[in-house]
Parts: C-alpha cells; sequence; structure tokens
C-alpha cells in the first residue's frame, strides 16, 4: 500500500473517532480539530510536539481571553484594534521562546477562544484532547507504522539481508 493512502486512512480513521467521541463527552469537535492541526503545525512529532501543541495553544487562549477582556474595556472599534495590536505584538514576541515557538499554536488558542464564544471550560479540554488525537495520528501513520504492518521475510521475523 503507498504510504499516503495509508497515513491518509488512518488519519481519517483516528478523525472519525475524534467526531464521534467528543460529542459523548461535551466537547467540541471542531475545537478539537483545531488541536489536532495545531500538532501538526508544529513541524515535529511525538511527545515533544504534544507539550508544544498544548503550551501554545493554552498560552493563546489566556491571550484570546486577555485581548478580548482588554478590548472590551477599551471600548469601541479602536479599543478592539488597540487590543489586537498589543496582543499580537506580545504573541510574536513570546513566540520567540522555545516552549512557545509554534506560533500558529498560540493563534490557534486565540482563535479558537473567539470562535467558541469564550467559554474556556469547553474550550480548553477540546484543544488538549484534539492534540492528543494528532498524536495518536502521527503514531500510528507513517513509514514506521507501515512498515511495522507489513509481513516479515525470512527465519525468525527478520528480513534478509540483500548484497
Amino acid at each position: 500500500m503507498p504510504l499516503v493512502l495509508f497515513t491518509a486512512i488512518v488519519i481519517g480513521f483516528v478523525s472519525a473517532l475524534w467526531a464521534g467521541l467528543a460529542p459523548l463527552v461535551g466537547l467540541s469537535v471542531w475545537a478539537g480539530f483545531a488541536g489536532f492541526t495545531a500538532y501538526f503545525a508544529t513541524g515535529k512529532h511525538g511527545v515533544g510536539a504534544l507539550g508544544l501543541t498544548w503550551a501554545t495553544n493554552l498560552v493563546g487562549v489566556l491571550f484570546g481571553a486577555a485581548i478580548s477582556g482588554s478590548g472590551a474595556a477599551l471600548g469601541g472599534l479602536l479599543g478592539s484594534a488597540v487590543a489586537v495590536w498589543v496582543g499580537v505584538t506580545l504573541v510574536v514576541l513570546v513566540g520567540s521562546l522555545r516552549w512557545f515557538s509554534s506560533i500558529p499554536g498560540i493563534f490557534v488558542g486565540i482563535y479558537t477562544y473567539f470562535a467558541i464564544d469564550g467559554d474556556w471550560r469547553l474550550l480548553v479540554p477540546s484543544l488538549v484532547l484534539g492534540a492528543v488525537f494528532g498524536f495518536l495520528s502521527d503514531l500510528s501513520s507513517g513509514e514506521r507504522a507501515l512498515a511495522a504492518l507489513r509481513p516479515r521475510r525470512g527465519g525468525r521475523g527478520r528480513r534478509p539481508r540483500v548484497r
């Protein structure tokens, strides 16, 4: 089976699991998919990518709350514009720090905060578990996973040497 087909099937299956399970436990399917996407946007793999996703998504939720609150406090369109300006400036600065180095992950936290009308109690677990599903997709797809499913040739489970 071609690698891209295998990867597509696995990620599609894990996505279907998330879409089916999230509503059963009261989570947002689409916020979870945002966390799933943020995992892959790190450009990394494994536990390190998962930790980076969690850190950036959660700091993004905090930025979203800060931008929303300061924009409301300042009032009007100008107040909102100033809040966005200051908030995005700080996002870029924070993104230069190692543990927050995935700026797209920070923006995922911000935009999902606004998209879900500030309901952080729903948003945070949806982002966190969505990232876990991204991690699971990453672990269960790709060349290593496909190789593990291929039948072994030769004696005791080892492939014969090619010379």
